[in-house]
């Protein structure tokens, strides 16, 4: 499967450590957003949910991880594309339930809520 990651500007920081979850499950990972706080231009959720809706409707992805700060915002970004059907995961039965019923392309995360 080919996965890419797609952060926005708020969330930089997450990148590493949802590319580390990732790594080492057989899939392709490709790194489609914001890597560092220096990056230009700055992505915010409207720009990655764009983006997460080109890669997925062109084939070139199976699936997308997103998110920002709350996941609200990336959520309600790319459900506004055709065939982006996007869960918003807070807890490991959200995820569990997102895949075994709802069967979507893209999950939301929020990576900066409750974070110091």
């Amino acid at each position: 499967m080919r996965i890419a990651v797609i952060n926005e500007v708020s969330a930089v920081d997450k990148n590493k450590d949802i590319i580390s979850a990732l790594e080492g499950r057989g899939h392709e990972i490709i790194n489609a957003g914001m890597t560092k706080k220096e990056d230009k231009p700055e992505l915010s959720y409207i720009y990655t949910g764009l983006l997460t809706a080109i890669l997925l409707n062109t084939g070139k992805v199976d699936f997308v991880v997103g998110g920002c700060g709350t996941g609200q915002g990336y959520l309600d970004s790319v459900m506004q594309y055709p065939g982006v059907f996007c869960g918003h995961i807070l807890t490991p039965l959200d995820a569990w339930l997102f895949i075994q019923i709802n069967g979507g392309n893209c999950i939301s995360l929020a990576l900066n809520q409750g974070s110091r």
